[in-house]
């Protein structure tokens, strides 16, 4: 097989771009596949999966697109909508939490209350839009998926990702157990 472009293809085969992407893929198959996943297990594997994925992301080198247009996303409304209320429902009542408002939010000095499923849906559909490019396996596709994700980390997901792992690690510390009524 007649490589077109090795630069292309040394990126996107790099050890720390296969680290990311096993990293990524995991995160979206924990979520895919709750079923019998008790709250306080939930929390401490989301909490391991979270920092890998954002342990990850720092280790890939940066890029530039080929082509000049998007990848289509293939996570559609309702793959976004049942891992949202998966998440949801496991956490229950510690699925609220407050944060600072953003700077286009109301008043800056304002807490708003957000729900860790919201962010943790919206990293996993960045990471299943991704993954899915990817694994079709051509090289133009796949550094163009990477450069577009590490653009949007960089832009909304990210922080996304650290304040669901800061709710979670908050959870995880105090041993809470979502099943438990307090």
């Amino acid at each position: 097989m007649q490589v077109e472009n090795p630069q292309l293809h040394n990126y996107v085969f790099s050890s720390e771009m296969v680290e990311f992407v096993t990293s990524a893929n995991a995160y979206c198959q924990f979520l895919e596949q709750l079923k019998g996943v008790e709250g306080k297990a939930f929390i401490a594997r989301s909490v391991e999966h979270l920092a890998g994925v954002y342990v990850a992301i720092l280790k890939i080198a940066e890029t530039e697109p080929v082509f000049d247009t998007p990848g289509e996303p293939t996570v559609t409304e309702q793959d976004w909508s049942m891992v949202y209320q998966r998440i949801s429902m496991l956490l229950g009542a510690h699925n609220d939490c407050l944060r600072p408002a953003e700077d286009d939010e109301f008043d800056r000095s304002d807490l708003v209350t957000h729900t860790i499923s919201e962010d943790m849906a919206d990293v996993y559909q960045e990471l299943r839009n991704f993954t899915t490019i990817y694994s079709r396996g051509l090289d133009e596709l796949m550094n163009d998926a990477a450069w577009e994700l590490k653009e949007r980390f960089g832009e909304h997901w990210g922080k996304k990702l650290l304040r669901s792992l800061t709710a979670l690690h908050d959870l995880f510390v105090k041993g809470t157990d979502p099943t438990k009524k307090e």
